[in-house]
C-alpha cells in the first residue's frame, strides 16, 4: 500500500503513528537508507536525528558530504516490531524513495541484506547491485551504532563513507 507523505502516517499493518518518514530534499540525487528510527527520530519525525544519526552526520562531514543535502529514509518506518508486513511497507516506501536517485547509501546489515542479499561485512565500502532498487551507484556501510558495541566497526564505517564520498564526487 503506497500513500503520499502526510504529517501523520499510520502503519497500515500495526497501526502505530510513531513513525519517521523520509526527509531532506526530495530532488536530491543521493538517498541514504538506514535500518530503523530510534526513539529520538520517532519523537522528532526526522531520520538520523538521534545519536546514531549524529555519528553518521559527523563522519559524512569529515569526507565532505553534507547529510542535509541528501534524502534520508529508513527500511522500517517505525521501531522494528518483528512484523514482516511492517517491514514490507517500509521496504516499499524505501523503493519509492530510491526512484530516480543517482546514488544510494545502504546503512546497516538489515538494509544491505534486504536490498542485496549480502552481509554488510562482506560488502561494506563496495558498490553493490540490487534487484529492488536501481541507481548508478549503490554502496553499503555498517550501521554507525555498531561503534557502540564491543569490537565496533569505526574503521570499516569511515573507509566505506570515504569510498562513498569519492564515488559520488560531483553528484551534489
Amino acid at each position: 500500500m503506497m500513500t503520499d507523505w502526510d504529517d501523520v502516517f499510520q502503519c497500515p499493518v500495526c497501526h502505530t503513528e510513531d513513525t519517521c518518514l523520509p526527509s531532506g530534499p526530495e530532488k536530491s540525487p543521493i538517498l541514504i537508507i538506514g535500518e530503523a528510527p530510534e526513539h529520538e527520530e520517532v519523537r522528532s519525525g526526522k531520520p538520523f536525528s538521534g545519536a546514531t544519526g549524529s555519528i553518521l552526520m559527523k563522519e559524512l562531514s569529515f569526507v565532505g558530504v553534507d547529510i542535509r543535502q541528501c534524502r534520508l529514509t529508513y527500511l522500517w518506518l517505525h521501531e522494528p516490531n518483528g512484523d514482516a508486513g511492517c517491514l514490507a511497507i517500509g521496504g516499499q516506501h524505501a523503493i519509492r524513495e530510491a526512484k530516480g536517485k543517482k546514488a544510494i547509501l545502504l546503512v546497516g546489515n538489515t538494509v544491505v541484506q534486504y536490498f542485496t542479499q549480502h552481509s554488510v561485512m562482506d560488502v561494506c565500502g563496495l558498490r553493490v547491485k540490487s534487484n529492488f532498487i536501481s541507481a548508478s551507484i549503490i554502496m553499503a556501510c555498517v550501521d554507525p551504532a555498531s561503534i557502540f558495541k564491543p569490537g565496533g566497526c569505526v574503521g570499516e564505517m569511515r573507509l566505506a563513507l570515504k569510498k562513498f564520498s569519492v564515488t559520488i564526487e560531483g553528484i551534489l
